[in-house]
């Protein structure tokens, strides 16, 4: 059985170990550590569990109790604001995990945290660059995907290999190439990055914009004072790179994306659509073409969309995986909220399936 050790805040041992082994783990963004403590609420009890194999660490779990309502809920830190939720995972071909010793090493971890009425692990991915999510096993029911490019070496095999697995979704991108040359007929078209992006001030502004689409369209979103100030503090990290596209028609611009580089894989976090006047050419998908050339160009290997099911996410990925949710209660109590989210989820699933 694998052995663990829980630390209930990030300093000191914890701090040092987690920074040492994230150089050699499996993990997306939004476990980096950095990120994970400015996330940290004092509200909530810090519980980040270190699990070892043989004295070595293989995993290291970022979970915490929040308070909702009168109901004490054992989750991810970031679970909430985050775009995936999961372990960090020892990154070495010779050693895997068994799913067996796991779980008879989750049960003993969760015996020794205290307090809590409720388990909730919302966003799991399926995988891990690669590499199968433990915590994925938990659930068998699957309720999203994510899709992701795996990008080539030039942007003519990335068409080629989408036109070779389905036509339909090459055909998305053909049309928007044709859009494209056909708003450069009639409109002074540019393409315009910044890829070192720190201006605060400009941040505040996006998310601004951000939060009135989104509101257009009656989406709910978690862009608060606390979202701003995260962002703001990594914006000096320098294994972080933001980089901020925008499409500009006649000087104006139309449509824009704040993307993040991490870790070789670039996430289509906040795109936007700032104008309707040029909506008949698909601005959004026009900007996103450059951003994927520019990936290319820049010879990353990852393009991540992200959460969401949209339909041109699809068209333009030629890889997904799966997204998993796991529920479980230890009390009376907890069963009620248990009861609670799950018709809750039900009926959220059952009208985006109506939607579709």
């Amino acid at each position: 059985m694998y052995k663990f050790k829980i630390f209930n805040n990030l300093e000191g041992e914890c701090d040092k170990v987690w920074r040492e082994f994230e150089k050699k783990s499996l993990h997306n963004f939004f476990q980096d550590f950095d990120y994970i403590k400015q996330l940290v609420n004092k509200e909530n009890l810090v519980n980040i569990v270190f699990i070892y194999y043989e004295e070595k660490i293989i995993m290291i779990l970022p979970l915490e109790i929040k308070k909702y309502f009168i109901f004490n809920v054992l989750q991810w830190i970031g679970t909430g604001v985050s775009d995936f939720c999961n372990p960090t995972i020892l990154k070495d071909e010779k050693f895997k995990i068994d799913d067996q010793k796991f779980l008879q090493t989750w049960k003993k971890i969760i015996s020794n945290i205290k307090g809590f009425d409720l388990i909730f692990l919302n966003n799991q991915p399926s995988i891990i660059e690669n590499t199968s999510n433990p915590f994925a096993k938990l659930s068998k029911i699957s309720y999203s995907k994510v899709y992701q490019i795996i990008l080539p070496s030039n942007f003519d095999s990335y068409k080629m290999k989408i036109k070779k697995n389905n036509n339909k979704h090459y055909y998305e991108i053909h049309r928007t190439l044709i859009k494209q040359s056909n708003l450069m007929k009639s409109s002074n078209l540019e393409f315009d990055i910044n890829s070192s992006f720190k201006d605060k001030n400009e941040f505040k502004l996006i998310i601004k914009n951000k939060i009135t689409q989104l509101e257009n369209k009656e989406f709910k979103h978690n862009f608060d004072e606390k979202f701003v100030t995260t962002f703001e503090n990594l914006f000096n990290n320098e294994n972080k790179k933001f980089v901020l596209f925008n499409l500009k028609v006649n000087s104006k611009v139309i449509s824009s994306c704040l993307g993040i580089v991490y870790r070789n894989t670039f996430y289509y976090y906040l795109p936007m659509i700032l104008s309707k006047e040029f909506n008949k050419y698909k601005p959004g998908k026009i900007l996103l073409i450059k951003i994927i050339e520019w990936c290319i160009k820049n010879k990353i290997n990852t393009f991540d969309f992200g959460l969401g099911q949209e339909h041109y996410k699809k068209y333009f990925s030629n890889f997904s995986f799966n997204l998993y949710r796991y529920l479980s209660f230890v009390n009376f109590k907890g069963s009620v909220f248990y009861i609670f989210l799950k018709l809750y989820f039900y009926g959220k699933n059952f009208l985006n399936i109506k939607k579709s």
